[in-house]
């Protein structure tokens, strides 16, 4: 059990990694693109930015609720379903970002 704790934890904390490749990546090609491309991807940006805050929002306040060892098991589940969601989610931004927006006239 202790093994999966710690990686989940690394897991969980390799989301920041993404997160900020996310927007490193978005901001840098930003300024390279066409018109059309850099709404995309303002819209991207905006969209992925709002997810993540909505998660975190909501892992705070699932975390502030529970009580016992069960309901604890259910929000980590949860929360690391999400949480992989929306982190495979901002790695197809990422691609977005490099592969198909310079692409985009």
């Amino acid at each position: 059990m202790k093994s999966l704790r710690r990686w989940l934890g690394l897991w969980w904390i390799s989301w920041f990694g993404i997160i900020g490749g996310f927007l490193m990546v978005g901001i840098g090609e930003f300024r390279h693109e066409s018109p059309t491309a850099s709404h995309c991807s303002i819209v991207l940006m905006a969209v992925t930015f709002l997810l993540w805050t909505v998660f975190f929002i909501a892992e705070y306040r699932a975390r502030k609720r529970i009580e016992g060892e069960a309901n604890v098991t259910v929000v980590v589940d949860l929360l690391t379903m999400t949480g992989t969601f929306l982190a495979v989610f901002t790695v197809l931004g990422i691609g977005f970002f490099v592969v198909v927006a310079p692409r985009i006239p």
